[in-house]
């Protein structure tokens, strides 16, 4: 069974990196936890923008190439 990890019984089996930072959710975030999920926040901000930039460009394309088939 590759995917399960053998633990030591002296190691608990998780232990947070960081430290508890927001207590109103009513549970315990950490601060690696809020770290990925603001990674997350900033790629599918990034993925946004990218998106509306190409349909943009490919409306105004678009337009572009119905310009120039009007002067035909």
């Amino acid at each position: 069974m590759g995917g399960l990890r053998k633990e030591r019984p002296d190691q608990p089996a998780y232990t947070p990196r960081g430290t508890p930072l927001d207590f109103a959710q009513g549970k315990l975030v950490y601060t690696s936890q809020m770290r990925r999920r603001n990674r997350r926040y900033r790629l599918a901000a990034a993925l946004l923008v990218v998106a509306v930039g190409t349909g943009i460009v490919v409306v105004i394309f678009a337009d572009w190439l119905n310009s120039l088939a009007k002067w035909r």
